[in-house]
């Protein structure tokens, strides 16, 4: 690349220490020269090295009263002078630029670089890129030279500059010696060049943090420019300086934007905050409470006086997973079971409310600036309570409605069961009767006897169960407390039920248990045993049937093993409800273990079975000793 203040090309190392001049003092710059300008240029600098600073700016004066007479300097009179210049410039610009808001800042900081390059225009261009144009937002001009940017340089889009943007984005400068020789791709640019009679041109790209959001340029219109490698660093070094007012300016606009829209705003916004029915919850970043509407307060009946300032993450009734969501910057929609409970327990805030519980629907928002930066957290609060409460009822009504619906079903199958269940006894007590009556057969007679004993025991259970039941809901059934001793209970149901038992199955007892006594109806309490055996032998064909009890802390705890059928897991959720019956083909009214949960229950104590499919059950209850 040629210089034009020196009289030979400059290699890349003498272009570089060109470069470093503007970051250097005078004794540096000239060590650089001494390592790698040529030599004619050394000889001729080292006689400033000794010079002080007044004697550099006397000299420096010298040069330019001898320039501007139409003498000759040499070259390296040339570049100090250029040195000298554009740290005075740099200084200028940056006086101009940190000690003063004027708005026409950053026009005055480019007369500035007008006067150092000699040229007749600078400018700079901003990108826009939400509606993809570029504005000639800054421009001056020397004296003579009109200004066209209110003609042709405000608001370009791509189509009328693209060869331009695409150099600029692409972070290219554009240097043109002669706009007459622009490439054929650059067209456009060419025209509007020459309407302005620009004859050379340097533009930069302006970048903040890597991206490219507009360009500087200089206009050459009364000569031709051969913009060389310090023209361009000199350019780079000021649009530097001038692009952090350009950012400043940028931010001032967007202030002043953001304070006109919340004046306007304001009015509406505390219109909304405070007649809006919802409640709404104003926080900052730390989640303080600022402020909160009058709804809000009537919801959770406190004062405003006691709740500014609470902390929005100290809230007992928030789950955690609420405050984590919102501490990353997501928004949440939440139902909430508020409990004032709570709140009077940790004395989060004073209230009104003390021994209620509100359903709420809450939604939380994160307040973001521009930069995506949470700034605050926003509470919406409806209070759900009294609908929630209609929908339980109507629940609860509807609930209501499918039991007495299932009750009347299951008493219609309990009846129709029921006359099965006592024709079948009766039928062959009558049966077996007539049959007796006939028979000369001792051994015949003792068999149909017996026959008509079984059907009678089973007929009178039958209508023990059936009194029972009525009892129950009706809200009669009797118990008599007294003392009791569980191991004779336990030995009298072995007993009678041993005449009960089937060829193949064993019924046990340990009569080595020991005693344990206790307070309660022993009436009832066999009429359990027995259900629990009874049900035993219906359902074990072969194997063992055991009665055993123990104590467990407080309580007393009674077992019926047996080895039969077993009961599924769907079975066993619904065995103690009312008319169920496991198997339809077995005889009974399905009523007996819900009296004994019902004996049980209002005896204190609590009713289970725990059953494999196939591996048998154990029905187990328990009582309290004291």
């Amino acid at each position: 690349m040629e210089w034009p203040i020196f009289n030979k090309p400059l290699s890349i190392p003498e272009q570089a220490g060109l470069i470093l001049l503007f970051s250097l003092n005078i004794n540096n710059y000239l060590y650089i020269c001494k390592t790698v300008f040529v030599p004619h240029i050394i000889s001729h600098m080292d006689k400033y090295t000794h010079y002080s600073r007044e004697d550099l700016i006397s000299e420096i004066e010298r040069l330019k009263m001898k320039q501007a007479e139409g003498g000759s300097i040499s070259s390296s009179n040339k570049m100090m002078v250029n040195m000298i210049v554009l740290r005075k410039t740099i200084s200028d610009v940056l006086s101009l630029l940190l000690s003063t808001n004027d708005e026409a800042v950053i026009d005055k900081a480019l007369l500035h670089i007008l006067h150092f390059f000699d040229v007749e225009r600078v400018y700079i261009g901003i990108f826009d890129e939400q509606s993809s144009i570029v504005d000639f937002t800054h421009e001056v001009t020397s004296e003579g030279i009109i200004s066209m940017r209110e003609d042709l340089l405000r608001q370009l889009s791509k189509d009328d500059i693209p060869w331009w943007i695409d150099q600029i984005k692409a972070g290219k400068d554009i240097i043109i010696y002669d706009t007459a020789k622009m490439p054929s791709v650059a067209a456009a640019e060419q025209h509007l060049l020459k309407l302005q009679d620009v004859l050379s041109l340097l533009a930069l790209p302006v970048s903040s943090e890597g991206r490219v959001y507009g360009f500087i340029g200089l206009d050459s219109v009364r000569k031709y420019s051969n913009w060389n490698a310090l023209d361009i660093e000199n350019l780079r070094v000021l649009a530097n300086i001038v692009s952090i007012a350009i950012e400043r300016e940028h931010a001032q606009h967007i202030m002043e934007h953001s304070a006109n829209l919340m004046l306007k705003s304001e009015a509406k916004f505390r219109i909304i905050f405070e007649k809006l029915s919802l409640g709404v919850e104003l926080y900052d970043i730390d989640g303080t409470l600022l402020d909160l509407n009058d709804a809000d307060l009537e919801i959770f009946g406190t004062t405003r006086e006691s709740a500014i300032g609470i902390n929005m993450f100290q809230n007992p009734n928030i789950p955690e997973w609420v405050n984590h969501k919102l501490k990353n910057g997501e928004d949440v929609t939440f139902t909430l079971d508020y409990s004032f409970h709570s709140i009077k327990d940790t004395q989060y805030y004073a209230t009104a409310i003390t021994d209620r519980e509100k359903h709420l629907q809450v939604t939380g928002i994160t307040l973001k600036d521009w930069q995506n930066k949470i700034f605050g957290y926003l509470y919406i609060v409806l209070d759900d309570t009294e609908n929630y409460r209609k929908a339980e009822e109507k629940r609860e009504r509807d609930n209501e409605l499918i039991r007495v619906k299932e009750a009347d079903k299951l008493k219609s199958a309990f009846l129709a069961n029921m006359s099965h269940e006592i024709r079948t006894p009766l039928n062959a007590i009558v049966g077996f009767s007539d049959i007796v009556a006939e028979t000369q057969d001792e051994d015949e007679k003792k068999e149909y006897l017996e026959i008509i004993h079984k059907n009678n025991d089973l007929l009178l259970h039958l209508i023990d169960d059936i009194l029972d039941f009525s009892k129950i809901e009706s809200g009669t059934l009797d118990y008599h407390i007294s003392e009791m001793n569980i191991k004779e209970i336990c030995e009298e149901v072995f007993l009678a039920s041993s005449l009960k038992m089937k060829p193949e199955v064993k019924l046990v007892f340990d009569k080595e248990l020991p005693s344990i006594r206790l307070k309660t109806d022993p009436q009832r309490v066999m009429q359990v045993i027995s259900n629990f055996v009874n049900n035993a032998i219906k359902f074990t064909e072969k194997g063992s049937i055991t009665i055993s009890y123990k104590r467990e802390g407080n309580y007393l705890r009674v077992n019926v093993q047996d080895t039969g059928i077993g009961i599924s897991e769907d079975d066993r959720k619904r065995i103690f409800e009312r008319f169920i019956k496991i198997n339809e083909f077995k005889q009974g009214t399905g009523l007996g273990l819900t009296i004994s949960r019902t004996i049980i229950e209002s005896l204190n104590g609590a009713i289970g079975v725990d059953s494999v499919k196939g591996s048998g059950s154990t029905f187990w209850f328990t009582l309290p000793l004291e």
